[in-house]
């Protein structure tokens, strides 16, 4: 399995955010904080194009009416008995109304085509799902799948795996846990799906698959690891999908490369 590295900028909400408020512009913000204290090197904010794209989805998302909550822990420690229970796993169809937001939106800006089903080089955690599949079209862009996988039981929950590439890498599976104790509010499920579906778009996003190690380096961090999942080798940098668009740089951390 991957180990998330992130790019640290000293933001990250805890509840569920007011009107006009948006994790980008906290985001935009902790950059422009670091930069001043003589941080940030190599770290890019979000364009004026990139805050557009999200404020479209975000849109869309808003009128499905999805609620969101708050982190239920607010910094402390989760109890014991959180780590064996979901109290309230409908809640979690709001991933899965993000997740059609983003698509709505792409394919309304004419960047993609629709996809046959995916090929996997690292599946999903979970089998099955409904999956959509948009294949950019401008040179050296790579799909993005999106998986839904709606619960099989009253106590299951709705997940959403994004991938990307073809065959296909699995990036992040949202919620990568439904239990009470991992919960840390809305707002870091739809920033996590959001920076990764941003990053494919982008372009911003480097992958190495091979011989049970897997390396994801995107701008807002990465992940890298052993998984044992793993079909067929995978390799790619992915190039922005619009044209003129310009990708934040993937900083120099070493998430791409395998030993």
């Amino acid at each position: 399995m991957c180990e998330r590295v992130l790019v640290v900028t000293g933001r990250r909400g805890s509840s569920v955010r007011g009107v006009g408020a948006s994790w980008w512009d906290e985001y935009n913000d902790g950059i422009r904080r670091l930069q001043d204290r003589g941080g940030g090197e190599g770290i890019a904010v979000l364009s004026d194009e990139m805050c557009a794209l999200l404020e479209d989805v975000d849109a869309v998302f808003a009128a499905a009416g999805t609620p969101g909550w708050p982190d239920p822990h607010r910094g402390a420690e989760p109890a014991e008995d959180e780590y064996s229970r979901c109290t309230h796993p409908e809640k979690y169809e709001i991933v899965s109304a993000r997740a059609r937001a983003w698509t709505t939106v792409l394919r309304a800006r004419g960047w993609v085509r629709e996809g046959a089903a995916p090929n996997w080089s690292l599946p999903p955690l979970s089998p099955g799902g409904d999956a959509v599949v948009l294949t950019p079209t401008a040179p050296g862009a790579v799909p993005l799948v999106v998986v839904t996988h709606a619960p099989s039981g009253s106590d299951d929950l709705v997940t959403v795996t994004v991938a990307a590439g073809d065959p296909a890498v699995c990036l992040a599976t949202v919620p990568d846990c439904g239990c009470d104790a991992c919960d840390g509010g809305s707002d870091a499920l739809l920033e996590d799906m959001d920076q990764w579906i941003l990053s494919i778009v982008d372009g911003s996003l480097s992958v190495r698959a091979r011989d049970g190690h897997v390396a994801i380096g995107t701008s807002f961090g990465g992940c890298r690891g052993t998984d044992q999942r793993l079909r067929e080798p995978a390799e790619f940098r992915a190039a922005p999908w619009p044209a003129g668009w310009t990708s934040r740089p993937v900083p120099p951390s070493g998430l791409g490369e395998l030993p």
